[in-house]
């Protein structure tokens, strides 16, 4: 595996892919010190703030949190490579640890937003005994917080990096599993960085306007972590669904969203249906596919480092984990007339299959 290519796709794709779905947690970090720091400050001090100021605590966060990051990526690859499939997290697994982090930032933005003072205790803290030995300095806070949510990461992954774990479990083995990760997070750092450094910035320049913005942005961060959950658990309730008829009333050309229709061919009395995963989606998006003629499934990538490389047909109990360039097939019967929806694991792209 090409290292460089490893680190130019977390440099690009990978950064923006993952900073999407961790990206409240640094966003979380900022956002409470600085307003922890805003609240102590007095007025004279305050007015002194400016864009130009550059203290400890604009970038020490933002360094912990990609340390803490990289080092537990490194560390996942490594027993990735080990243990193979075995360490793998189920999908409900992975689903719980994306409605928790999604819940995590949604209870940040109250917090910001001071819309219940409930809110500021499900802000991360340091067990108490930690308390105890950090008391003496006013930055331990500033250290804890950014490690631990940089280490929780790993819970939470983007779909790139779930191709990339997927690749390094291939390998089985432990020192390229943690070199391949280690290349792929520090290819993603520079994004991280930038975005963290330039959050703590507009807080001081801004004070109250970045809270709400800070605030507006989770919120936005977790419905759409929480949408995701929900498509995947094949929820009649999600964002697709309910904007679903107003979408029809206004246009015609989007009120159905699979434009991409396939009927698959039938020899020796098996429908053969061939779907392509590409970063973006699948094509086709909508199958059409006849009842009680048993189907043969093949889902195939082609250097594709999206979570759309993870596919997911829940009702005929469908789980596939595809490497970035990799074909895997499976055969099922359809039973029952309906819609039946296949997505990725994060609930980003979706598709259906229409059995007649």
């Amino acid at each position: 595996m090409n290292l460089w290519f490893i680190f130019l796709t977390g440099l690009t794709s990978g950064g923006l892919s993952c900073l999407a779905v961790q990206g409240g947690f640094l966003a979380s970090i900022i956002a409470n010190q600085k307003e922890e720091e805003i609240h102590q400050k007095n007025a004279e001090v305050q007015k002194k703030l400016s864009a130009g100021s550059f203290d400890e605590l604009d970038w020490l966060p933002v360094m912990l949190f990609l340390v803490a990051k990289l080092f537990a990526y490194v560390l996942l690859g490594f027993f990735l490579g080990w243990l193979g499939s075995k360490l793998e997290l189920g999908e409900i697994v992975k689903l719980l640890f994306q409605s928790t982090a999604a819940l995590f930032m949604l209870a940040t933005a109250m917090n910001l937003l001071d819309v219940h003072p409930i809110f500021r205790y499900l802000v991360i803290q340091p067990p108490s005994f930690f308390q105890r030995l950090i008391r003496n300095t006013s930055k331990g806070k500033a250290f804890f917080t950014p490690l631990m949510l940089g280490l929780l990461t790993i819970f939470i992954p983007c779909g790139i990096t779930q191709a990339m774990e997927i690749t390094t479990i291939s390998l089985g083995n432990p020192l390229q599993g943690a070199v391949i990760m280690g290349a792929f997070v520090l290819g993603t750092a520079p994004l991280f960085a930038i975005v963290g450094i330039a959050t703590a910035k507009l807080s001081e320049a801004f004070r109250q306007t970045f809270l709400h913005m800070a605030a507006l942005i989770l919120i936005v961060l977790s419905l759409s972590s929480l949408n995701g959950v929900l498509v995947v658990l094949n929820s009649p309730l999600t964002f697709q669904t309910v904007t679903q008829p107003i979408v029809d009333i206004f246009s015609e050309v989007f009120s159905n969203p699979f434009t991409q229709t396939s009927t698959p061919p039938i020899i020796d009395g098996v429908q053969h249906v061939t779907i392509v995963v590409t970063n973006s989606g699948y094509s086709p998006n909508l199958i059409q596919v006849k009842v009680g003629i048993p189907v043969q499934l093949t889902v195939s990538t082609n250097h594709v480092y999206s979570c759309a490389s993870s596919f997911l047909l829940n009702t005929f109990h469908v789980r596939m984990n595809l490497a970035p360039t990799d074909s895997q097939t499976v055969t099922f019967t359809p039973l029952q007339r309906g819609a039946y929806q296949f997505n990725c694991s994060m609930g980003m792209y979706r598709g259906v299959l229409q059995v007649i």
